[in-house]
């Protein structure tokens, strides 16, 4: 009799202790993936950003000016305006490199998840991580939309221009993607300028609307942490559970 129960506990301990791991790792790998995913769109849109940053500064301090084709003439154009939103830039910046330490601090996560045998604080914080990376994301987001909504359709006059040549462009406010767009609807003399600068402001596009697919991400990694954090804790409540049932 007394084997016989002894028995019955011990395939109850035995079953309870395998089936917990086997529940708080059924979430890992969709956690790896996505968190995966949030790290290479990060290194991309950290790519984007950091080569337009490069790129403007290049063009402060080696090109200086623009040659532009107006009434018969080359008139040069400054390379920057007087008004110049650049802040944006710099946030965009951080909150795909705060995208990109999130992704990797929740793919080891994710890993350790794998053979885990009691309750991750990692997950705890991870969710926590990913809360703050949606709000910086989205904060960022809106502010760039904003900004760059607010200078679009901007156009660089002639007669302001060419009666200040030497002086940066001073009416009206830019940002790196308007004031390039504005110069590529003026008749640019060289035509390899032309070309380039319309490929940096493609790139400007692209950063700015990957922060919508970074946010979207976000939210997604977001969904799949908290669902595991909720398996995590019914895996030890239900662990407990059989403990005290065991000892009784």
């Amino acid at each position: 009799m007394g084997n016989s129960q002894h028995l019955q506990h011990t395939r109850s301990t035995s079953s309870a202790s395998s089936t917990i791991p086997v529940r708080a790792s059924t979430y890992s790998w969709p956690l790896f993936a996505i968190n995966g995913l949030l790290s290479t769109l990060s290194i991309i849109n950290l790519g984007l950003i950091s080569s337009t940053i490069a790129w403007l500064l290049e063009q402060r301090h080696g090109v200086h000016s623009f040659q532009i084709g107006w009434s018969g003439r080359s008139t040069p154009l400054n390379v920057e305006p007087k008004n110049l939103w650049v802040a944006h830039n710099y946030e965009s910046i951080a909150a795909a490199g705060y995208g990109l330490l999130v992704g990797i601090f929740g793919m080891i996560t994710a890993w350790r998840m794998r053979k885990a045998s009691r309750r991750l604080k990692s997950l705890d914080a991870l969710a926590v991580f990913q809360l703050v990376a949606i709000l910086f994301t989205l904060s960022v987001l809106i502010f760039v939309f904003i900004v760059t909504h607010g200078t679009n359709g901007q156009q660089i006059r002639e007669p302001v221009a060419s009666n200040n040549i030497g002086v940066d462009y001073f009416e009206f406010t830019w940002t790196p993607e308007t004031w390039m767009t504005a110069i590529l609807q003026l008749p640019l003399v060289d035509g390899s300028q032309r070309k380039e600068i319309s490929s940096k402001v493609t790139n400007m596009v692209a950063w700015r609307w990957m922060l919508v697919a970074i946010l979207m991400v976000d939210y997604v990694a977001l969904t799949v942490t908290l669902i595991a954090w909720l398996k995590q804790r019914r895996s030890v409540t239900s662990r407990t559970s059989s403990a005290d049932w065991i000892e009784k």
